[in-house]
């Protein structure tokens, strides 16, 4: 009873002169391995924490408690029995036991995620949907085409925004290297975010406080409520890696002067649209664009600045863009 009692108090931090939790878990049938600890993660408010799940779920019941004990103390159960664990803003109280505590998960999958507010008392889940794309966007972009001030005109611009390139094992992760600057006639030179789509909406990557080191950076804020950015320590070369199902980032500074053995990210030079089975292909210049299948069996060509291809079925295919000065190669999930 004693380490009980330890253990609830060594769980619990006072914000204010309220308590606040710092661990839960989830447990149960649908949970693999039956038992696993949430991820913390800050808000935009100073000392209040939500908890995140992201990963593989099996249908079954999922239990939500403040212990990883055998007789947890504590349950976050939904206010209606049996909610669905992929429901917006379902309201949650707290229970001493487990009749009526569970939460529905009603099919495997691996691209469950939910987050627990425990300042609200609601829980949001939602089966994650690929991203195709994601833009570094801000002052300390290097302007359009190295214009100068003529490229950005002051006010960030999408078309000055750099393509992330997305990892082949990995959808979820997209990296960038390249040049950032403090260009003193943008509009905040030395902040930045990241977007989901070539556009300012309907995705974008926010830090959870303003000017948020890049350097220091480990989980993202997504959909914000606030146009947080993240900040450069300085002039030069950075490394950023995002993954967009476990929202989380990291950054590397790789010096004023481009290292040895580095690749620069590839420029992108091509807008790409992806629409059920058909893929649009836009450019300022004529292309010869070919869809491949990974195993390489299949390939559909076709040329011109507007091209677009139609996948004989869904799955993964590459997609190969060229003109006289560039090879664009991206990843295409079609489904």
């Amino acid at each position: 009873m004693k380490h009980t009692l330890l253990y609830l108090l060594c769980s619990l931090i006072s914000v204010s002169g309220v308590f606040a939790q710092t661990r839960l878990y989830v447990r149960g049938s649908a949970v693999p391995g039956g038992i696993q600890q949430l991820t913390k993660f800050p808000t935009n408010v100073s000392g209040r924490n939500t908890f995140k799940f992201h990963g593989k779920l099996l249908p079954g019941n999922l239990y939500i408690t403040t212990t990883n004990s055998e007789t947890p103390s504590t349950y976050y159960a939904p206010k209606l029995v049996d909610t669905d664990i992929v429901t917006d803003k379902a309201d949650y109280v707290q229970k001493r036991d487990s009749v009526g505590s569970e939460w529905a998960v009603l099919f495997e999958a691996d691209n469950y995620r939910f987050t627990v507010d425990t300042y609200n008392k609601q829980l949001t889940g939602e089966l994650f949907v690929r991203w195709y794309e994601a833009w570094i966007c801000g002052g300390c972009v290097e302007d359009e085409q190295g214009k100068g001030i003529s490229g950005q005109e002051g006010h960030w611009q999408i078309s000055s925004g750099k393509q992330m390139e997305q990892n082949w094992e990995d959808p979820n992760v997209f990296e960038w290297t390249g040049y950032l600057k403090n260009y003193t006639y943008n509009q905040e030179p030395k902040r930045f975010k990241i977007n989901g789509q070539y556009g300012w909406s309907p995705k974008v990557l926010h830090p959870f406080t303003q000017d948020a080191s890049i350097l220091t950076a480990k989980q993202v804020w997504y959909n914000g409520s606030e146009d947080y950015k993240w900040r450069i320590s300085g002039d030069g070369y950075y490394r950023i890696r995002i993954n967009v199902f476990e929202e989380t980032i990291e950054g590397e500074y790789l010096g004023a002067e481009m290292p040895d053995g580095i690749r620069l990210t590839d420029e992108a030079f091509a807008d790409i649209d992806v629409m059920g089975r058909k893929i649009s292909v836009k450019a300022e210049r004529p292309l010869t664009v070919r869809l491949v299948s990974v195993d390489g069996s299949q390939q559909i060509v076709s040329s011109g600045s507007e091209v677009i291809l139609t996948a004989p079925s869904s799955g993964l295919y590459i997609l190969v863009a060229t003109d006289s000065q560039h090879n664009f190669t991206r990843k295409i999930l079609v489904k």
